[in-house]
């Protein structure tokens, strides 16, 4: 049976697309276009359900991969028939910069093509000539964000990347997958251990270290308190040390929006780390230290897209936590670049965020999946876990954030809320409970409270 279909889209990817198909044999019915008034339009994306019914429409095609995730949402849930099989050309930077594309560019309708905004495009140019002929190393190298902005720095002329990490088989893929890249070494270390970090500051001697090895869980660090400080705290402290005392020229601190008036123990941690920073930096005159912030990554692991993407997988219901619960997202293309930025563009002390466009909202995204991918599946709402917000935040405040040369990249201001030489001596005297395991998980709860952090009770609280 030939297929009849229905492109959403008449700009260069839509037009190509459609093409691409007629070679094929398909049957191109004609193109849906908000903006075009060419012949081949048959109407605009409100008109999908008519023009699906008086065309008898077998496919539809959503191929206009600069839009945004709201756009792509909508369309999704106006169209009326179960029976209509619907396609969408994902909005990846290498989709959005070429000249043509084909049927074999088209995905499924998942989560990443519902939940993404339209991805911010770095000047990769600058970036590329300032890594050039650096050697850098990357903590937390085989975790998500960790392994892709190593994929990324192998490609930019590095002079060598040493990958850190204490996931043994994590890293032996990582070795695997970029075999081929005689510039890239691989260390199994922890961050928390003095000597072993001391050993390949001194081996490698870094112009540059990334660092984005972190416990990230959230539920799982409020069940183990002591553990997410010891990692998160003192393997940052231990590391931004050891740069100072290498001459380490630029240190980047991959952060998190849960830093952001902390409620759970984990953003507690990386917000600690942040005033750790900031207390060193005035006494690093050869290390330029910067820290990142960004939301939701959507491919990175445990997220949230993950958990739906296995959920469809195993025709199991959907799990919201809370019917109004509401998240950041961006690519993981977008944070490794934006780390790389950082890096680039900062200054003593600067703490940056991506413009992040608008929040989405959990519930809303399993609707469009459900209705889009398998209308069978149900939604189950099981309540805020522990240490979670309902909404996440980039910055203490919102208008205190200054702009940099790349227009979707700022720089928070969170002068009233930097640390020192007593917050330093106050956090050295908590890592030496926390590293000898002398404090309790409540005792800690509580110790972290006195830093104005409202932490939520653990479970076994």
């Amino acid at each position: 049976m030939v297929s009849r279909i229905l492109i959403v889209g008449h700009g260069k990817a839509g037009r190509a697309l459609g093409g691409d198909a007629k070679s094929r044999g398909a049957i191109v019915v004609g193109f849906l276009d908000d903006a075009s008034t060419d012949p081949a339009v048959l109407g605009t994306l409100a008109d999908v359900n008519s023009v699906i019914a008086s065309h008898a429409v077998d496919v539809v095609y959503f191929a206009i991969p600069s839009v945004d995730a709201k756009t792509v949402r909508d369309f999704i849930n106006t169209v009326e028939s179960d029976q209509v099989e619907l396609a969408i050309l994902p909005r990846t930077y290498d989709i959005i910069i070429r000249d043509t594309v084909n049927i074999g560019d088209l995905t499924d309708v998942d989560v990443l093509d519902l939940v993404g905004r339209q991805p911010v495009r770095h000047d990769l140019l600058t970036a590329q000539q300032f890594i050039a002929g650096k050697r850098i190393m990357v903590t937390g190298a085989a975790g998500s964000i960790g392994s892709h902005l190593v994929r990324q720095l192998s490609t930019m002329g590095a002079a060598q990347i040493v990958c850190v990490d204490w996931w043994e088989n994590g890293t032996f893929f990582l070795k695997q997958e970029l075999a081929a890249h005689d510039n890239v070494d691989y260390r199994i270390a922890d961050i928390k251990s003095t000597p072993r970090m001391q050993q390949l500051f001194a081996e490698f001697r870094p112009d540059i270290v990334f660092h984005a090895a972190a416990y990230k869980h959230v539920p799982l660090m409020q069940d183990n308190p002591v553990e997410a400080v010891n990692n998160n705290v003192w393997g940052s402290l231990n590391l931004m040390t050891l740069a100072i005392e290498h001459g380490v020229s630029n240190f980047v601190y991959v952060s998190t929006d849960k830093a952001v008036n902390p409620v759970n123990v984990m953003g507690a941690t990386k917000r600690l780390a942040e005033l750790v920073m900031l207390s060193l930096s005035p006494d690093s005159s050869k290390t330029t230290f910067n820290a990142v912030r960004f939301g939701n990554v959507i491919e990175s692991n445990g997220s949230v897209m993950q958990i739906f993407r296995d959920q469809i997988a195993k025709k199991s219901s959907l799990t919201v936590t809370h019917p109004d619960v509401m998240r950041f997202f961006m690519t993981i293309d977008e944070a490794s670049q934006l780390i790389i930025q950082s890096a680039l563009l900062g200054a003593h002390g600067e703490i940056f965020v991506l413009d992040m466009g608008e929040p989405v909202r959990i519930l809303d995204l399993a609707t469009s999946l459900v209705r889009a991918v398998d209308p069978s599946l149900q939604i189950e709402i099981i309540g805020l876990r522990p240490g979670e917000k309902m909404f996440e935040e980039l910055s203490y405040e919102p208008t205190a954030v200054d702009p940099t040369r790349n227009d979707k990249i700022f720089i928070v201001r969170d002068s009233d809320h930097a640390g020192g030489a007593d917050f330093l001596r106050s956090i050295t005297d908590l890592l030496e409970q926390t590293i000898a395991y002398s404090v309790g998980d409540d005792q800690l709860v509580a110790r972290l409270r006195e830093y104005g952090f409202a932490i939520q009770p653990t479970r076994a609280a």
